[in-house]
């Protein structure tokens, strides 16, 4: 492993001569058509700059900034790929499977390397980045590191627009869901990338030395395919419950509700909450509910009239009680909890005195248990989870996602393809009182996985992760880890461990698929 210093690492975010994959290029970066498409709209706003010398993809990045700009250069790029409507019957050379930020930094990536290269992604639902899209802002992704460094300058490597490019997050901390769908239109847009919206894969099979993926009817075929479509949808029958009941809602559509209106908050104030799993999305759920972040304003629950649930059981949390968790969490929330704007009065929010974590644990109860039936009485839903029995008024769940066809794919023998990747991370230095980048470049790491004997390829959060990221990059993923700052994040599902990986890959597809 080599290490690139601090003095050489200053010249990362705008030198052109770096590698791909390195910085900010301002080259030819925008493919095809879609570099017309992109001049026309800075010329119709009156912001193209065709008398000076700065290439288009620095006036598009400036451009962007604006959150206003952007919001219509995202729309024009949107209308772009729906219309651009590709045809069954072409000779693709690859098809990508999902048209999310995985899909987008490979078209990208490759077709820098191979414009000519003929590349389809076929997305079930109508939108680019569809979970992201979804969810806007209601999803923060707030990593230990950004709460120090801000954002990564080069979250999408090699390509000329971040999400540190971005205005409003030259003030906040954190990047939200919505700047990553935006960031993924982009890019599509700027590779050109054809996609073939509101085609669910049915089914890949192997005809000779190409591949037919086919979709309620339809077939396209390629001499490859790339499951790019992360960690698929919410896991159905996780436990027993009745999906009509408008009392069992999933995870993520929680956290959406919370931005949707005071309807909403009405019915969560007061109310019994079962909140069901312990990972990054049962987290969140919690902030919102709660909140476990101070200042707590940022959540639209608690602008107008802040208020609480009357109970919550957490059910599959290990943790003993609130303040367990609290403290096994200390980079997370960096404090006691924005719960204290409730129990408390004082004026330094970093401990809360006694008699505030009692009150604090009679409102949460942890049930260390994984959720064993689920049955809907007339005035309340009943829940039993190791020797317990529980009472709640609505039940999140939170149980996790299943990529099912990387599921049914990965039954069979499959193998890892080996590359060098850089992780543009750092460390805190506490002389200079700022964050100090210094990437990791690193040889012969496991950058996708491959069904053996076949042309099928998976990046991100598709391949088995576990054994694509080792447990020295990603410091485990655990939360008592997080000090510990080597990488730029410290959970193996990230973006920022699975991202790279994806650009080492599209770099040699060719080489890989001879």
């Amino acid at each position: 492993m080599t290490t690139l210093g601090a003095a050489d690492s200053a010249t990362l975010a705008e030198a052109p001569h770096l590698p791909l994959g390195m910085g900010h290029g301002f080259g030819s970066e925008i493919l095809g058509q879609a570099f017309r498409v992109a001049e026309g709209l800075l010329s119709k706003e009156g912001n193209l700059d065709s008398v000076s010398n700065a290439p288009l993809a620095r006036q598009i990045r400036d451009y962007v900034y604006d959150c206003r700009n952007r919001a219509r250069y995202v729309a024009a790029a949107t209308n772009y790929l729906r219309e651009k409507q590709p045809g069954l019957d072409t000779d693709y050379d690859v098809i990508l499977v999902g048209a999310g930020v995985h899909a987008a930094m490979f078209v990208y990536t490759a077709k820098k390397r191979n414009p000519g290269l003929n590349a389809l992604i076929v997305e079930k639902s109508a939108d680019i980045c569809s979970t992201f899209s979804r969810l806007g802002d209601s999803l923060v992704l707030n990593s230990p590191t950004f709460s120090k460094v801000g954002l990564n300058s080069n979250f999408a490597q090699g390509h000329f627009v971040q999400v540190s490019d971005f205005d409003e997050l030259a003030e906040r901390q954190y990047p939200t869901a919505k700047h990553l769908h935006e960031l993924a239109t982009m890019i599509l847009f700027h590779a050109d990338a054809d996609i073939l919206f509101g085609y669910g894969v049915d089914n890949v099979e192997k005809t000779g030395n190409r591949y037919s993926v086919s979709s309620d009817g339809r077939t396209v075929e390629a001499r490859s395919v790339v499951l790019t479509n992360g960690m698929g949808e919410q896991r159905k029958n996780s436990f027993e419950q009745d999906k009509r009941s408008e009392r069992v809602i999933e995870g993520d559509d929680f956290i959406s509700a919370c931005y949707s209106g005071d309807a909403f908050h009405q019915r969560i104030k007061n109310a019994r909450i079962a909140v069901v799993g312990a990972g990054d999305t049962a987290n969140c759920v919690m902030e919102h509910l709660l909140p476990l972040t101070y200042p707590n304003d940022k959540y639209p629950s608690f602008r107008n009239g802040p208020f609480l649930p009357s109970l919550v059981h957490w059910i599959g949390q290990s943790a003993r009680d609130i303040q367990d968790f609290y403290f096994a969490n200390k980079q997370r929330y960096g404090h006691s909890g924005g719960i204290i704007e409730f129990f408390w009065d004082g004026e330094a929010p970093f401990d809360l005195p006694e008699d505030a974590w009692k009150r604090t644990k009679a409102l949460i109860h942890f049930v260390p248990h994984r959720l064993d039936s689920l049955t809907h009485r007339e005035e309340f839903l009943e829940l039993t989870a190791g020797s317990e029995r529980l009472e709640a008024d609505i039940v999140v769940d939170c149980t996790g996602r299943i990529n099912e066809l990387s599921t049914l794919l990965l039954q069979g023998e499959y193998e890892f393809i080996q590359g060098n990747i850089v992780l543009l991370g750092g460390q805190w230095d506490e002389r200079q009182d700022q964050f100090v980048l210094s990437p990791r470049f690193l040889e012969g790491q496991r950058i996708a996985s491959k069904i053996r004997d076949e042309r099928i390829f998976l990046l991100g959060c598709a391949c088995p992760v576990d054994e694509l990221i080792d447990n020295e990059e990603a410091l485990d993923g655990t939360l008592k880890h997080q000090k510990e700052q080597t990488s730029l994040t410290n959970s193996k599902f990230s973006l920022e461990h699975t991202l790279p990986r994806t650009v080492a890959f599209a770099e040699r597809f060719e080489d890989v698929l001879r």
